[in-house]
């Protein structure tokens, strides 16, 4: 993998690649997203966003741009939101199953309308990853993190009240709605650290359309738990 000198002024370059634009956050993440080995395309349930229009066009747009593409739903770890929202663990698999079969459903028919998905390509639900060895490692890590590092757990506390918020919660929240709503976010933390290695590629990019408060600290080098060098990060949105 090259390991060319990115000058500052470039850090915060955008690239407009047809109909949608990339923001790289660091140098190194430029020089990851210039070889566009491989991309994990992680979908928020519940986001207004992915909607079936916008599926299309960022899929079809993903393979033509990324030699693998790897689309990662969170249905485990949407659990803990329907746990931290005061749902029944009966009722919060339920509402879980249902959702995240609506989601795939939708990630299928709009990489289908593509022509896709291709032979390397992959759809993933997160509880088929979790027993990886590498993502178990980069969880645990994780987890021993937001006990040591006040500013991560912080970022993460925020967050999770946005989520909770999102989804029509109301009022004050408990320490223990808090914990168990981060653990959503957590979840989804060894994708962001190790990607490359989870899914056994030379490098890989992971990405979201706005944006976020917790990749920008792990990828700024401000928090105890730091990404591979084989990992970027940075922001797809819309050109629009």
């Amino acid at each position: 993998m090259t390991t060319a000198r990115v000058d500052d002024a470039d850090l915060n370059r955008v690239f407009q690649r047809g109909p949608f634009t990339v923001e790289p956050f660091t140098g190194a993440s430029r020089l990851i997203w210039e070889q566009r080995q491989h991309v994990v395309c992680g979908i928020s349930p519940g986001n207004s966003y992915f909607q079936l229009a916008r599926l299309t066009d960022l899929l079809g747009w993903l393979c033509e741009e990324f030699a693998q593409v790897d689309v990662v739903i969170p249905d485990s770890a949407l659990e803990h939101t329907y746990h931290a929202l005061g749902y029944d663990p009966q009722r919060a698999a339920k509402k879980t199953r249902g959702e995240i079969n609506v989601l795939c459903n939708r990630v299928a028919r709009a990489w289908k309308s593509n022509g896709g998905p291709r032979a390397v390509d992959g759809l993933h639900r997160m509880s088929d990853l979790a027993s990886g060895a590498v993502y178990r490692e980069k969880l645990a890590e994780c987890e021993q993190a937001l006990n040591e590092d006040s500013v991560l757990w912080q970022t993460c506390a925020e967050m999770s009240r946005e989520v909770l918020a999102a989804r029509g919660h109301d009022g004050p929240l408990t320490a223990d709605q808090i914990e168990r709503a981060m653990r959503y976010l957590t979840a989804e933390l060894p994708f962001f650290l190790a990607s490359s290695d989870i899914f056994g590629v030379p490098s890989s990019l992971n990405f979201y359309h706005r944006q976020l408060p917790l990749a920008e600290l792990i990828f700024s080098g401000k928090s105890l738990i730091q990404a591979s060098p084989r990992q970027a990060y940075a922001t797809i949105r819309p050109t629009q």
